[in-house]
């Protein structure tokens, strides 16, 4: 090995020592604006948050590891996880250089109350999110395939058990409308009902309810704010916004 070589080799060597020493406190200059990484450890290949926070929303136990051979592809390639209690989850991430990000393998349980304050005040229960994949481009949603789930949903404000849901997002070709199927998995609530997501961040989603034997009164006389039945006892209902 002649002496340049020799020299060359040893400051390969030495970089990718020193990259792979590097302190995760290191990254933490590169976040957003108004985003903090609390209390770093580890390295930037393998590392943690004791707290990650953005504004007054914030989740703890933050972990990642980092893929090196991404790089070689121009991407960066990490797993995430959370042991906060609140919103215990993991997935796979991969950022590519054209901006968009692809999450894979999605899997978290969080608290509809006492959590991260993410949802509307009155409801309780639990929510499962089962995502194959979800690719996202410049804050717009291009792909979904997977489940969410709303388990033991009840209203806290007039106490109700509303029963248990679930939205199932098929695989789709590349650039076809983002459909959700809605349906009950059990309780005083039939429901039937399809959510379309908008590229642009709106939602429109419709669909039927029907009261079951089993629902309380104070249900059943809340149903009737949708409108009169049809033939079939079916009450419509749509609800259209942004997210």
């Amino acid at each position: 090995m002649s002496l340049r070589s020799a020299l060359l080799l040893a400051i390969l060597v030495f970089v990718a020592t020193l990259l792979a020493r590097l302190p995760a406190r290191a990254l933490t200059p590169l976040l957003p604006a108004g985003v903090s990484c609390e209390m770093p450890g580890g390295t930037v290949w393998h590392g943690s948050c004791a707290r990650l926070r953005d504004g007054s929303f914030s989740l703890e136990g933050i972990n990642w590891t980092v893929h090196p051979a991404a790089l070689l592809r121009l991407r960066l390639s990490a797993e995430l996880s959370s042991d906060d209690p609140r919103a215990l989850g993991h997935t796979s991430v991969e950022l590519t250089r054209d901006g968009q990000i692809r999450l894979q393998g999605l899997s978290a349980q969080l608290p509809l109350s006492g959590g991260l304050r993410l949802f509307p005040q009155g409801l309780a229960g639990t929510l499962q999110i089962a995502l194959d994949e979800a690719r996202l481009q410049h804050d717009q949603l291009l792909a979904l395939q997977g489940s969410i789930r709303v388990l033991q949903l009840r209203s806290e404000d007039e106490p109700a058990d509303l029963g248990n849901f679930e939205l199932l997002f098929p695989a789709a070709p590349e650039g076809a409308p983002i459909e959700g199927q809605l349906h009950d998995l059990g309780g005083p609530l039939s429901v039937r009902g399809q959510l379309r997501l908008m590229r642009g961040g709106g939602y429109d989603l419709s669909g039927w309810v029907v009261a079951r034997p089993q629902a309380s009164p104070d249900l059943i006389q809340a149903l009737q704010l949708l409108g009169s039945p049809d033939a079939e006892g079916r009450r419509m209902f749509s609800l259209a916004g942004s997210l």
